[in-house]
């Protein structure tokens, strides 16, 4: 028998509710009602587990981000998942959990111990039905709550862009790094607020910029995008020490790279001398040709030839 054949403790769901609202959706009920027991955020009276799509990535590895965002919205829209959002930030956008157990006291189901009978061999004792998928040593809750309470270390590009003077966010940026985050990840768009910083150009049209080119380049990690400015240095280095008239071939570099903050340029006076004297000097020369026309105006053969 293949050793991925009940070599270890199977997902254990019932029948009954992966009939009633999907196979899917069922392993992800079952998931969150073994965090829920163990967690300790309660709020408005009810406990609460709180976690990106990424972080649920991690519990059903076998499943991609947008599945996983269709599971939980198609439980929403059953009414079986409540959403919330406790956090400390308005500009937070993690959803919060809780099963809507309500919803579920007019199921008639079956006993797990009756259906597991058919369906399997196993008894219930084998099983442990609180088991998380897949086994985490560190229960997400608890980790959450320490992250929460550490102090910030800038892992949260929303965070990360009040505190470096990119100014307030708004609802629309806030939507736009939302979208850059789901597209990208977290970790890119942190990565090119950064860079932003470090080159003087703290707005988010400039770190836009640098995530459009990393999005057109196929960029997926912070490493790789580390790569692809080293490349970016090397090329305007090479391009640096090309000869003046020789016809070389280079490879244009994207327009952020160079790019830095527009910045008031202080007034040198005198170039602003130079430049007044040259405008008196064209204005003289204009004075001097209406004069010559005025006297060629007298002359009778100019006269009849007009």
């Amino acid at each position: 028998m293949s050793k991925l054949l009940l070599d270890e403790s199977p997902i254990l769901v019932l029948p009954s509710l992966a009939e009633k609202v999907g196979l899917n959706e069922a392993i992800f009920l079952q998931q969150l009602n073994y965090w829920l027991k163990d967690s300790n955020n309660i709020r408005d009276g009810h406990t609460w587990v709180y976690n990106t799509y990424e972080d649920w990535q991690e519990q059903f590895p076998f499943w991609s981000v947008s599945t996983i965002r269709r599971v939980i919205t198609k439980l929403e829209n059953a009414d079986l998942l409540i959403i919330g959002n406790f956090n400390k930030l308005k500009i937070d956008k993690t959803k919060w959990y809780r099963i809507n157990y309500e919803a579920f006291k007019g199921v008639n189901s079956p006993s797990v111990q009756s259906e597991q009978s058919e369906c399997s061999e196993w008894t219930v004792e084998q099983v442990n039905l609180n088991r998380p998928l897949p086994e985490i040593t560190t229960e997400i809750t608890s980790k959450k709550k320490e992250e929460e309470e550490a102090p910030a270390t800038g892992g949260n590009p929303f965070r990360f862009f009040e505190e470096n003077g990119f100014g307030t966010i708004g609802g629309y940026i806030a939507q736009k790094i939302g979208k850059w985050c789901d597209d990208l990840s977290d970790e890119l768009v942190l990565e090119s607020m950064k860079i932003a910083v470090e080159r003087g150009a703290k707005s988010w049209s400039y770190v836009e910029k640098i995530l459009i080119n990393w999005a057109d380049k196929k960029i997926k990690t912070v490493d790789q995008a580390n790569a692809l400015i080293l490349a970016y240095k090397e090329k305007q280095s090479k391009q640096g020490k090309v000869r003046k008239g020789y016809a070389t071939r280079t490879e244009k570099l994207p327009g952020w790279f160079n790019e830095q903050e527009d910045k008031q340029q202080p007034i040198n006076p005198k170039a602003n001398t130079t430049g007044v004297e040259q405008k008196r000097a064209e204005l003289n020369e204009t004075l001097r040709k209406l004069r010559e026309r005025s006297s060629n105006d007298g002359d009778p053969l100019r006269q009849g030839n007009d």
